[in-house]
């Protein structure tokens, strides 16, 4: 028991510690085009900490508390704002909830089985941490902001112009002298009327942008929910057969009708 104790103090630890590096990774990538093996390979030990902490940890209040702190600790590397603090709170829900399913399925169970445990609660703890990054991508130079122009491709402008030019000059009756300088200039005037019309709607090819992008890493979250649970499956099996954690067996009582 008291082993079990100092090897969860020292794993939520190792937690808030984990989290802290992972954010400033995150921030790195979004804002600085930074790599993304580091902050991936920090949320996977982010999550196997989490894992092992359902597993062993008795207090949910100590477990709710130490994912708070991993949720402030975003504000440090991406500052404050009120958009980040109504994510960072709905994705506190999502922890919370993802993190009471796997403690209630680990207490309803006879045996210790960290496959059904962890497959309880990571899908909605996954969920809000590709919420929060999928925010702070929102607000990174990622995304397309305002002083982003929209342009059409030029592969594509040249194998369209060509058949409609020759189409428009069948209807009119009229020849059109078409050499590069009048394709550049066409060219470079539907874009400008583009970019002129889309102006009042930037925000919400960003929005668009931030939304596929969550889709996007909640598919990849479903191939790394299942490494993390082999992951963590093996740094149990290790920590239990260190004695680092203790696992005791309880006689459960059963109601019978006796005749």
């Amino acid at each position: 028991m008291y082993r079990n104790r100092i090897t969860q103090s020292v794993i939520l630890g190792l937690t808030t510690f984990v989290a802290a590096f992972v954010w400033i990774g995150l921030k790195g990538v979004l804002f600085e085009k930074g790599n993304w093996i580091w902050p991936s390979s920090g949320f996977l030990i982010l999550l196997i900490f989490l894992g092992l902490g359902w597993l062993i940890t008795k207090s949910k209040a100590i477990l709710f508390t130490n994912i708070a702190i991993i949720l402030i600790c975003f504000f440090f590397s991406f500052g404050f704002r009120l958009e980040y603090l109504a994510v960072i709170l709905i994705a506190l829900l999502l922890f919370v909830f993802g993190s009471c399913m796997a403690i209630n399925e680990k207490e309803i169970r006879i045996k210790i089985e960290v496959r059904r445990i962890l497959k309880r609660g990571l899908p909605t703890v996954l969920t809000g941490l590709c919420l929060i990054i999928a925010a702070a991508y929102y607000f990174s130079p990622l995304a397309l902001q305002e002083d982003n122009e929209i342009q059409i491709p030029r592969v594509l402008f040249d194998k369209v112009i060509g058949p409609v030019i020759s189409i428009f000059e069948k209807q009119i009756d009229i020849p059109f002298i078409i050499n590069d300088e009048f394709k550049n200039d066409f060219y470079q005037t539907i874009n400008h009327e583009i970019n002129r019309h889309s102006q009042s709607y930037q925000q919400y090819f960003s929005l668009g942008l931030a939304i596929g992008f969550f889709f996007a890493l909640r598919t990849v979250a479903i191939v790394f929910s299942w490494l993390v649970i082999l992951l963590t499956w093996l740094v149990f099996k290790i920590l239990v057969s260190l004695e680092a954690i203790k696992i005791q067996e309880k006689a459960v009582l059963k109601e019978v009708i006796e005749i």
